[in-house]
């Protein structure tokens, strides 16, 4: 059984998509571990903001307000990031 010989087009687009596939996989393992890292930031940063945020919120001080704020400026940025 012989195989029939690939035009220049056939073999300009088997390598063509050879290229998108790589360039898929870089993507899905740039996104994965992006999704790592804001995991990490979540967990090591922001959600233990949130809990100083609500201590704050029982005091109702200038201070708490103003850390208040700061939590929700660091999570609208982070909202922002993703």
């Amino acid at each position: 059984m012989g195989t029939a010989k690939k035009t220049p087009l056939e073999t300009s687009i088997e390598h063509t998509i050879a290229d998108l596939e790589t360039v898929a996989d870089q993507i899905r393992v740039k996104l994965h571990l992006a999704g790592m890292d804001a995991n990490a930031a979540w967990n090591d940063k922001l959600e233990p903001r949130l809990f100083e945020a609500r201590e704050h919120a029982r005091e109702a001080k200038d201070a708490s307000k103003a850390a208040i704020e700061e939590a929700v400026k660091a999570f609208k940025e982070f909202a922002a990031s993703l």
